[in-house]
């Protein structure tokens, strides 16, 4: 079994040896960098894993309570998953997937997005689940980027999904980034259009991070939009690539 690595320096190279790829199959696209819970649904997913696998996700949110959204607690985070084995997650991921009910208009949008560029779910929770949501979508082209999984797992949380940004922009014309909280704040501050959808917490932790945003945008589902951001529906999302790019 793979272990999780252990320093900042040996999980970030992991996640380029794992993205790398991914960036140079899409050079010269424009790309969609999508964060999943709470973005693409109201769940979140891993939560709902830990439970029907008997464990309380309050310990994890604990953690990041007491340390913040550092290396330490997203290990941390990566471990208490991870431990359940290869076949917990083999198990409870297709059952967890079944139950996600996506954001009206999610769906077209990435079908939509995958049409004009490339497309990856960039989640800080569970990849296979959102590999079988997009199975069970028939939403071939949308590749899910994350780290836990037990077969290759890895640190994966904010650092990260600004990493991940770092490597398409070496190859991208146009990012797309869309997200919902902190976690996301890196990913969206460095792409070129920026998309927040509005939380049940209003985004109070992502939106100072992103006061200077040149293309900065909201979508609001369930929750009521912010006042002084323009609002896209998921449909309009896609035509940002045709905006002109500030950065």
């Amino acid at each position: 079994m793979i272990s999780l690595p252990q320093t900042c320096e040996e999980n970030a190279a992991r996640v380029r040896q794992v993205v790398r790829p991914l960036a140079t199959e899409s050079k010269g696209r424009p790309v969609f960098l999508v964060d999943a819970d709470r973005t693409l649904c109201s769940e979140d997913t891993s939560r709902v894993f830990l439970r029907r696998a008997g464990i309380d996700p309050m310990i994890i949110k604990r953690r990041f309570q007491r340390d913040g959204y550092c290396f330490e607690a997203f290990r941390f985070h990566a471990e208490v998953h991870v431990d359940l084995g290869a076949e917990v997650f083999d198990s409870l991921a297709p059952e967890v997937a079944r139950d996600v009910k996506l954001y009206d208009g999610a769906i077209d949008f990435l079908r939509a997005a995958s049409d004009v560029g490339a497309v990856f779910i960039v989640s800080a929770g569970i990849p296979s689940i959102w590999r079988e949501v997009t199975a069970r979508h028939h939403l071939d082209d949308v590749r899910v980027i994350g780290g836990i999984d037990p077969r290759l797992p890895f640190v994966f949380g904010k650092a990260e999904k600004a990493l991940v940004l770092e490597e398409f922009l070496d190859v991208s014309p146009c990012i797309v980034a869309i997200g919902d909280s902190e976690v996301d704040a890196g990913m969206l501050a460095g792409a070129h259009h920026a998309v927040v959808l509005v939380n049940h917490r209003a985004n109070a932790d992502l939106l100072p991070h992103l006061g200077d945003h040149p293309s900065l945008w909201q979508v609001a589902t369930i929750y009521p939009p912010h006042h002084d951001l323009p609002c896209v529906t998921f449909a309009d999302i896609v035509k940002l690539t045709e905006k002109p790019v500030c950065r």
